[in-house]
């Protein structure tokens, strides 16, 4: 459990490959955890929050881009995952018409969901991304 912790940041930098679901999975859980106890100790305005976004932000895209490829899916999926919270600004707006709202929500919820299931998928063997992880 401690190795993938330790493989999660030595692999920061590492966006081609593969990774396991427990490589991927234990990391993150632990980090949100830690994440939360972080942003309730510090209160409006904690200088932790930023600085530990800032260390696993890197690490956390290259580990999910390496999952997504264990899975046989492109590592850049990633991208319409965080373009989609661009659209939250159309849900809160006023002036915005109800089915704008829906559509905004459904394709937020969509996208983000479809990553969720690319990230539980399991290890097909050898695929176009490298050789099945260990």
């Amino acid at each position: 459990m401690f190795t993938y912790f330790i493989r999660f940041f030595k692999k920061a930098f590492q966006f081609r490959g593969r990774a396991t679901r427990g490589e991927y999975w234990i990391p993150n859980l632990i980090l949100a955890g830690v994440g939360a106890l972080v942003s309730r100790k510090g209160g409006e305005g904690n200088p932790l929050e930023g600085a530990f976004t800032a260390v696993v932000m890197i690490p956390s895209l290259s580990v999910t881009s390496r999952r997504y490829q264990d899975a046989g899916i492109t590592g850049w999926y990633q991208l319409p995952q965080m373009l989609s919270f661009l659209l939250l600004p159309i849900v809160f707006m006023k002036f915005t018409k109800k089915w704008m709202k829906i559509t905004a929500i459904t394709v937020m919820a969509g996208v983000n969901i479809l990553g969720l299931v690319f990230s539980l998928m399991p290890s097909d063997g050898d695929n176009k991304y490298g050789r099945k992880p260990i």
